[in-house]
């Protein structure tokens, strides 16, 4: 499978907040990787919910998407936010 593109995530914004929000992970943003996210995890979860939200969000669109959890030590490019369409960041 290959990686999401930033189109295909782009267009699945709203779904993939939606699938965030019961995983534990919000703030989305587009890496400069193909099929990387940027998201910041609530505290009170852990990588077994990146991991699991990874896995439904690849197979629902049907490409491989990664997320990078914002926090101390982490580097990343955030190139965009990743707005939910219908208004919720």
């Amino acid at each position: 499978m290959r990686s999401a593109t930033t189109a295909k995530l782009r267009a699945n914004a709203t779904t993939i907040h939606q699938l965030g929000r019961r995983h534990g992970l919000h703030s989305f943003a587009l890496s400069a990787e193909p099929g990387e996210l940027v998201a910041t995890l609530d505290p009170d979860r852990s990588y077994f919910d990146i991991t699991s939200f990874e896995t439904d969000l690849s197979s629902m669109l049907g490409a491989l998407v990664e997320v990078v959890p914002r926090g101390p030590g982490v580097e990343v490019e955030e190139t965009e936010p990743l707005n939910d369409l219908r208004g919720a960041a």
